[in-house]
C-alpha cells in the first residue's frame, strides 16, 4: 500500500515564519554593519540583536510568544528610531539623494532604510504570523504587553549599560 505524505498544517504560519527570520536576521544584519563602522556600538548592537535572534527560533516553533516578541521588539525599534529620533527619516532623505544624484554620501544614515524595512517586515509578519494560529485567547493580549514591557526594559538596560548617550531620546517622555 503506497504511503501518503501527510499534509503539513498550516503552511502559511511556515511562511510567515519564515519572512520573520528573513526580516530579524536582516535586521541582525544591519546592526552587524553598523557595529563595524562604529567600534563604539558593537557590544550594544550584540545585545540588541539577541531579542531578535530568540524571536526567529520562537516563531520557527509557533510559540505565541515568539509572535509577540517579534512584533514588540520590531515596533520598539520603529518606535525609537522613526519617532523618537529623526534616524529613519534622514535615512529617507539620503535615499532620495543617492537616487538623484548616484552618490552615497552618508553610509551611517543611509543605512536606517534597510533597518526600517526589516523592522517593519518583521512587525507585519509578525501579526500574519499571529493570526495564522488556529486558537487564539485573550490572554494573548496580556503576553504581547508583557513582551513590549520587557522589550522596553531590555532596550533602557542595554542602553544604560553600553551607549547611555542614547538614553537622551528618553528625557521627553519622563518630564
Amino acid at each position: 500500500m503506497a504511503q501518503h505524505a501527510e499534509a503539513r498544517p498550516f503552511p502559511a504560519i511556515e511562511t510567515a515564519n519564515i519572512a520573520i527570520a528573513i526580516c530579524s536576521g536582516s535586521f541582525i544584519a544591519v546592526l552587524a554593519l553598523a557595529a563595524y563602522w562604529d567600534p563604539s556600538i558593537r557590544v550594544l548592537h550584540l545585545f540588541e540583536s539577541l531579542p531578535y535572534l530568540l524571536a526567529i527560533v520562537l516563531c520557527l516553533r509557533n510559540y505565541r510568544a515568539g509572535y509577540a516578541l517579534a512584533l514588540a521588539a520590531g515596533a520598539f525599534w520603529l518606535w525609537t528610531a522613526g519617532i523618537l529620533t529623526s534616524f529613519v527619516r534622514s535615512g529617507f532623505a539620503r535615499l532620495m539623494v543617492f537616487l538623484a544624484t548616484g552618490q552615497v554620501d552618508r553610509p551611517d544614515i543611509l543605512i536606517a532604510v534597510p533597518a526600517a524595512l526589516a523592522t517593519g517586515g518583521l512587525c507585519l509578519c509578525a501579526l500574519w504570523g499571529y493570526a495564522r494560529l488556529p486558537r487564539k485567547s485573550w490572554s494573548d493580549i496580556g503576553v504581547a504587553a508583557l513582551a513590549l514591557s520587557l522589550m522596553t526594559g531590555w532596550f533602557l538596560a542595554i542602553f544604560a549599560l553600553f551607549a547611555p548617550r542614547y538614553l537622551g531620546m528618553f528625557r521627553q517622555l519622563f518630564s
